[in-house]
């Protein structure tokens, strides 16, 4: 049987229907319904977002919503199969649909309702697709934050306006072959985007920057570890949405510096609830900030990425955990960034 896309308002009830079921069946741990269904749901009644049902013969098997993953194609925000037509050959077909109406899908959900894990494993890297998560992480309004020695002939200081070129250079350097640049991929050419997305953070795109709150470690001058901070207005809390090291400096301690002075500015401001996000599989991130008394408040998520057109290196751990690029702003819903996450609104 064929499968097709029907527009959500050829029978609305049945799309949010869908759209909440397909939500419940994969909630993270910490998730809660009531914070990703309205607007999904406010995105399905006003067309704000692309997709459909999937239909076969007259009747509804399921749903597919998906938005744009930048120059790269489509991620995949719903994927979903009622139960009587949930099946691995069936998730295969509506795959092979949801490409051939969007384009290449970059990011696809998980876990595919009905499937085994095996099952879905098979299915989707057989399509050359791999597995990552993501997690919330917070620091306690409680939680001491330990006083970490700064190295002689460094600079601990908060972020400048004037530091935005500097911090797009490292940010170029930090992430490249991460994960988290494709998770907010707008521009294929490294440079471009690392500007744009720094630019995004000092425009106020995920919240006005704190400062102090956010801080810098440069070394003659020159930045070479950063933790971004802001305040994430629909959740009123302090989100962490970068932490960088220069590659050439992972593994030396200055992560640790920089994102210790961040989180102590932020407790002195009067920030009791400071959050961040962390892509799973990346140990030196999540050695840092547990060293750092942050422990998971949600998730893990469970996705996939085309790792056809996606190439990842996951950076080493030194002998403190200091490291690299992490926490930033994703959203897994739709809209802007939320909150459960870091670079990372949350899920």
């Amino acid at each position: 049987m064929t499968l097709s896309i029907a527009p959500f308002p050829v029978d609305l009830a049945a799309s949010l229907g869908l759209a909440e079921e397909a939500l419940r069946a994969r909630l993270a741990p910490g998730e809660q319904l009531s914070d990703l269904l309205p607007p999904m749901a406010s995105a399905i009644r006003t067309g704000r977002t692309n997709g459909g049902l999937l239909k076969s013969e007259g009747s509804t098997e399921g749903i597919v919503v998906w938005v744009s993953a930048g120059p790269l194609g489509v991620a995949l925000r719903l994927l979903h199969l009622s139960s009587h037509y949930a099946g691995p050959e069936r998730y295969d077909a509506a795959l092979a649909l949801a490409e051939r109406v969007a384009g290449p899908v970059v990011f696809a959900p998980g876990s595919l309702a009905g499937l085994t894990a095996a099952e879905e494993s098979t299915l989707m890297q057989g399509r050359g697709f791999a597995s990552y998560g993501r997690s919330e992480m917070m620091l306690g309004p409680e939680t001491p934050v330990p006083l970490v020695p700064v190295p002689t002939g460094i600079t601990v200081r908060p972020v400048l306006p004037s530091d935005e070129p500097s911090l797009a250079r490292l940010h170029e350097r930090a992430y490249e072959d991460h994960l988290d640049r494709y998770l907010a991929l707008e521009e294929v050419d490294p440079a471009r985007d690392a500007d744009r997305q720094l630019r995004d953070y000092f425009t106020g795109r995920y919240g006005e920057i704190l400062s102090p709150g956010s801080s810098v470690v440069a070394v003659d001058g020159r930045v070479v570890a950063a933790a971004i901070s802001t305040h994430y207005a629909p959740t009123r809390r302090a989100l962490i949405i970068d932490v960088m090291t220069d590659p050439d400096r992972q593994g030396t301690g200055l992560g640790r510096v920089v994102l210790s002075d961040a989180v102590r500015a932020l407790r002195e401001r009067g920030e009791t609830s400071i959050v961040l996000n962390v892509t799973e599989g990346n140990h030196a991130a999540f050695c840092l900030y547990t060293r750092l008394g942050f422990i998971r408040s949600m998730g893990p998520t469970h996705e996939w990425y085309d790792a056809r057109r996606i190439r990842v290196a996951f950076p080493r751990a030194g002998n403190d955990g200091a490291t690299t690029p992490d926490a930033r702003v994703r959203v897994r819903t739709v809209g802007t960034p939320t909150d459960a996450s870091s670079r990372t609104p949350p899920q």
